[in-house]
């Protein structure tokens, strides 16, 4: 089975676009459309997105709902290094994309990956949150990749789940690009992830696979402009 969410940040308000969307085997994934998000915690002067697709901001954000969680990678399940076979792969599929468009490859951000990494691990079990941008108790994808460092202008989040997969690295690189493919693929309107792979606004991405004892394989791809 594989699942899909997509996600925009701009200066400094959270604005969904396109929607998940859920599919089972080959059957036509059943389209949802996307809920506001908060973002109390942007920037304080972030510029004007470079992106086409950026949609108007709100003018007055809500306030979060509930305290965010740490925002330290987890020590269990330390985020991958920039420089591994696996990343690597993966940031070779998405600017092979890109390049067959006419874009600029993305560059590697440590900051996002360690954002990415700690979504996953806080989406996937022993959590009963799941796919979601947001978890309870979880900041903003804005405040979340911040405090990795990362000072941003405007950045977009990508997610998704496969599974159940082999325990071994072939099975689970096959899963992400698999996901990858399926964002890319997307026909507008909801197309929210094939944008944020071939957005011209942004600069850098993170990327983060895990695969749980249950053998889903969550795949979050971070972005941003800076």
């Amino acid at each position: 089975m594989r699942r899909l969410l997509p996600l925009f940040v701009l200066c400094g308000a959270l604005a969904a676009s396109g929607g998940c969307a859920a599919s089972a085997g080959t059957g036509t994934p059943n389209w949802v459309q996307p809920v506001a998000a908060d973002a109390s915690a942007a920037p304080s002067d972030p510029a004007n997105p470079a992106d086409p697709s950026a949609g108007s901001s709100p003018s007055t954000p809500a306030s979060p709902s509930a305290t965010p969680q740490s925002t330290a990678p987890s020590k269990k399940n330390p985020p991958p290094p920039a420089g591994s076979g696996l990343v690597q792969q993966l940031l070779a599929q998405v600017n092979q994309l890109r390049a067959q468009n006419g874009l600029p490859p993305y560059k590697l951000s440590s900051g996002l990956i360690a954002s990415a990494h700690l979504h996953n691990v806080t989406m996937m079990p022993p959590s009963t949150c799941g796919l979601s941008h947001r978890c309870p108790g979880e900041a903003d994808l804005g405040p979340r990749i911040a405090a990795q460092g990362v000072k941003w202008r405007s950045a977009g989040e990508n997610i998704g789940e496969e599974g159940p997969v082999g325990n071994n690295q072939t099975a689970i690189l096959n899963a992400a690009k698999d996901l990858t493919m399926a964002m890319y693929k997307e026909k507008a309107p909801n197309d929210g992830h094939r944008r944020n792979i071939l957005s011209r606004g942004f600069t850098l991405i993170g990327i983060d696979v895990v695969r749980d004892s249950k053998g889903t394989v969550w795949l979050t791809q971070d972005f941003a402009s800076t």
